[in-house]
């Protein structure tokens, strides 16, 4: 029977920034299963940790899937892959799966070797030109332009918990901290939906790239 597995690696503060246990939760809540081959704790508070897993799914399109999630929370490949790029085909018209970022520090293997993306936002796209990277928004885009799509030789650098005198709560209300507490106001839009729908009234969603960024895509279409 084929097995369907693949090795990543991560580094950074891993444990007291929960970074390993967001990853080994999103490949269990996604049906897959890990071993970790090799970690390495920092032995001092300013030393990074490392770690390399192997991920199994329980197919290609499975394991693909897992991948996606798990490199949005910093873990990259062990045998780094360069970007695909496509051509925007348009102005302001973006090819299928393209790379939707994030505000996080975000690197891409171009020429087998990491580069910086310039000028990161939330819920653009990275247009790259010659050796350089940019982050872009839609409206800024030109026909020709040569845009990132899908996960492959992305790398992003999750944000860590301040390390020097802030309160430990304070990283929760980070801007782009996935920590915040949401879960009252998960219950709130679920009751709003629920009462138009028993009232008979009709219901807007206006999506955006956070869906797949926090792995709701699917929970959304099961909705629809």
């Amino acid at each position: 029977m084929a097995k369907f597995l693949s090795e990543i690696e991560v580094r950074g503060h891993l444990i007291d920034s929960m970074i390993l246990t967001k990853i080994f939760d999103v490949i269990m809540d996604l049906g897959g299963e890990f071993e970790v081959l090799n970690m390495t704790v920092g032995k001092k508070k300013k030393e990074p940790s490392y770690a390399k897993l192997q991920i199994q799914g329980k197919s290609q399109e499975h394991l693909n899937k897992i991948l996606n999630q798990v490199y949005r929370e910093g873990a990259t490949p062990t045998i780094g892959k360069n970007i695909v790029l496509k051509v925007a085909p348009k102005d302001m018209v973006m090819p299928d799966d393209f790379y939707s970022t994030t505000n996080n520090t975000t690197e891409i293997f171009l020429g087998n070797k990491w580069i910086e993306v310039e000028n990161m936002m939330m819920d653009k796209c990275i247009v790259v030109r010659g050796n350089k990277a940019s982050c872009t928004p839609i409206r800024d885009i030109k026909k020709g332009d040569m845009i990132v799509v899908g996960e492959t030789g992305v790398k992003i650098t999750p944000p860590e918990r301040p390390r020097e005198g802030s309160n430990v709560f304070a990283f929760m209300g980070s801007s782009s901290s996935s920590e915040r507490p949401t879960q009252h106001i998960a219950k709130k839009v679920a009751e709003d939906i629920i009462k138009t729908k028993k009232s008979g009234g009709k219901i807007v969603l206006v999506g955006g790239p956070a869906i797949v960024h926090t792995g709701a895509a699917d929970s959304v279409a099961e909705l629809i």
